[in-house]
């Protein structure tokens, strides 16, 4: 498996957007409604490539690095969910797109969120993927394994400790593949990251995660109709943090993935891509709550 095998065939590309000053890298394919994806913590737009193939033929898909991350620039100051958010609103602005439909995993499902709240008419539909900013995800001990793991990952030369980063969101240990422990590693040492960590980490501190947590109050302001992704062998966190959700975002359906990690998109890309683009086509209505398994006539 791997990034340029899922794109054979595919028209794409990958460029460096000048976003209000912020170089941001970001790719580019397919045609129709735009659809933008939005990594993890730490993260870069690799981690939806292979959901690309299943989106492209229906959407116009746009993967970024978001601020801070990948290779997008790297500006003083701590990167909040609120900063994030404007990065992302500021590249729709350049990009001439008025409206879009948002998908976004762990932070980036925390962003999406926090935009479809802040900005209603900025959005269309949203898939939130085991998103971040709930209180259930606000402990010490899910802020400070995340810190720890990524921090050790960064600061040590041995490639081994980006691997274990890696397996902390993706359950299955063989779709750990080389390239993508290879490009994590890559970008992981490049003295810019390095130098920003802490205001990438920065989601994780505390008083920050408070400021910036999806409220009962600030979910009850989401107008769009969202699907919430969750999996049952995440490493943080489980159905507690979905419920949070349920509970509070008017128009949205709930479903799980079986056997996967934190990455679903990744880890599950045709299943997810099948769900997910019905979903962004039709709304809610097309969805079936509950379990999801490989076989859609299984589903539970």
């Amino acid at each position: 498996m791997s990034f340029w095998t899922d794109l054979l065939g595919l028209e794409f590309e990958v460029k460096y957007v000048d976003v209000k000053g912020i170089k941001t890298r970001a790719m580019k394919a397919g045609c129709g409604e735009p659809v933008i994806f939005l990594h993890g913590i730490s993260g870069h737009l690799e981690a939806f490539i292979s959901s690309v193939p299943g989106h492209s033929g229906d959407f116009e898909c746009h993967l970024i690095d978001m601020l801070g991350c990948g290779y997008t620039d790297k500006p003083q100051g701590k990167y909040t969910v609120e900063r994030l958010a404007r990065h992302v609103l500021d590249y729709m602005d350049v990009m001439g797109l008025e409206k879009a439909n948002l998908c976004g995993i762990s932070l980036g499902g925390w962003v999406v969120g926090w935009i479809a709240a802040k900005y209603p008419e900025r959005v269309k539909r949203v898939t939130m993927v085991l998103a971040a900013g709930t209180p259930a995800m606000a402990t010490s001990e899910i802020a400070e394994m995340i810190r720890q793991s990524t921090t050790a990952a960064v600061t040590n030369l041995d490639i081994e400790d980006t691997r274990k980063r890696l397996l902390k969101v993706i359950y299955d240990p063989k779709q750990v593949t080389q390239e993508l422990v290879e490009v994590r590693y890559t970008i992981y040492h490049h003295p810019e990251f390095q130098a920003a960590l802490d205001n990438i980490l920065a989601p994780t501190e505390p008083e920050l995660y408070r400021q910036a947590m999806l409220s009962e109050k600030l979910l009850a302001d989401v107008q769009a109709e969202v699907l919430l992704v969750w999996s049952d062998k995440d490493a943080y966190t489980d159905l507690t943090g979905a419920q949070h959700f349920v509970n509070n975002i008017p128009k949205h359906k709930l479903v799980t993935f079986e056997n996967t990690g934190h990455w679903p998109p990744y880890e599950r890309s045709a299943d997810f891509a099948c769900l997910n683009v019905g979903f962004l086509k039709g709304g809610l209505t097309t969805v079936r709550a509950g379990n999801y398994d490989a076989n859609p006539e299984g589903r539970k």
